[in-house]
């Protein structure tokens, strides 16, 4: 049976990610707090990254780039749960002295 370019990559990509799953998992949570939010941002990451799989020398290399695209993922989660300007209340924010 022959394996197409494709089907290579992407073996190659869920190989990789399996091996700092753990490690990504445990950066999301302890960033954000939440097992949700943590699940959440590792989801959108993981389709994110699927889509433009690339070819790298090692996991550690591997491991960098899902790192980067994981961290800008918490990012976003994190700043949906920042309150609008209109809702925050003046008893939350004291005027600087």
């Amino acid at each position: 049976m022959l394996i197409s370019k494709n089907q290579e990559q992407r073996a190659e990509f869920e190989g990789r990610l399996s091996r700092c799953r753990n490690s990504l998992y445990f950066l999301a949570w302890g960033a954000l707090g939440n097992v949700e939010e943590a699940e959440e941002a590792m989801e959108i990451c993981y389709y994110k990254a699927r889509s433009e799989p690339r070819r790298f020398a090692s996991d550690g290399e591997f491991g960098s780039w899902m790192i980067r695209r994981l961290i800008d993922e918490i990012v976003l989660v994190a700043n949906r749960r920042r309150p609008e300007a209109s809702e925050m209340r003046e008893a939350e924010y004291p005027e600087a002295r």
